[in-house]
């Protein structure tokens, strides 16, 4: 039974060191919450303060009280992963490999989570009616515009993030955008230099598309969304019923919701072509 346990210990361990690692809703989300998470219903507390007011200062100090400020995110979302292995020395060996089932497993999770909160774009107070053309000519003014919005919100530079679909990135690279390479994200996480942009720039091919191919690329303050997740039971079984295999079974739990809309930009891109005028 050690044994077993050791397994499911190292998977479940490998699992949240993926999601730590590339799951973009850690990285651009509000994570700061209040309260346990044990199963799909719970609920979880994002507790702030109150802005304090400015007043005309006539020799007389006036102290309000500042009162907590809470919003309440409830756990909603529940995603598993199962597998078959045949091989038990073959599934603890490969475990910390860059293509180990475990690992697959939670890139897959990963995805899953990250397209659940790039949909909520929707609920953005500010966004473009209508597509945006991308090209190497127009990919600048187009960040700079997005900046500008947020920046109206007196969200400031190194508060700021970006998400862009690779066709985006590659407009920026032409343009002449360096990128930093692996630097704690791996796959589709890569992110841009802040002081050519003046914000955090991510890439994910998990962004909301609709049916014409049009991509929805999101921005928005550190603050504007609040994410919680769990990852619950990681269970290694001996032997399936009727068969000789093994198999690995997971779930996580995880919740989303958008507490700053004024602070959320959603901007429907198109490819442009990679053209430079």
């Amino acid at each position: 039974m050690s044994n077993y346990n050791s397994i499911e210990k190292v998977i479940s361990a490998e699992i949240m060191r993926t999601n730590e690692d590339n799951l973009l809703a850690n990285r651009i989300c509000n994570t700061s919450f209040v309260g346990d998470i044990k199963n799909r219903g719970d609920s979880v507390t994002f507790v702030g303060l109150n802005d304090p007011t400015v007043y005309d200062y006539e020799g007389t100090v006036t102290y309000e009280d500042i009162q907590d400020s809470a919003t309440v995110l409830r756990i909603d979302q529940d995603k598993a992963f199962s597998f078959k292995v045949a091989d038990l020395e073959a599934l603890r060996s490969s475990l910390g490999l860059k293509d180990s089932q475990a690992k697959r497993a939670s890139y897959n999770l990963k995805k899953e989570v990250d397209a659940y909160v790039f949909g909520l774009y929707e609920q953005a107070d500010n966004y473009f009616d209508d597509a945006k053309s991308v090209t190497p000519a127009n990919v600048l003014q187009l960040i700079g515009e997005v900046k500008e919005i947020l920046e109206t919100k007196n969200v400031q530079d190194g508060r700021i993030w970006i998400v862009v679909p690779p066709f985006v990135k590659t407009k920026l690279m032409l343009a002449g955008i360096k990128f930093q390479i692996n630097n704690g994200v791996n796959g589709s996480g890569t992110i841009g230099f802040t002081d050519e942009l003046g914000c955090d720039l991510y890439v994910s091919n998990q962004l909301a598309a609709d049916d014409n191919g049009t991509v929805h690329l999101m921005a928005g303050s550190y603050s504007a969304i609040a994410y919680a997740e769990q990852v619950l039971d990681i269970q290694y079984i001996d032997r399936l019923e009727n068969s000789f295999d093994s198999a690995v079974r997971g779930r996580i739990v995880f919740g989303a919701k958008v507490i700053k809309p004024e602070e959320l930009v959603d901007v429907p891109v198109t490819d442009g072509g990679n053209a430079i005028a």
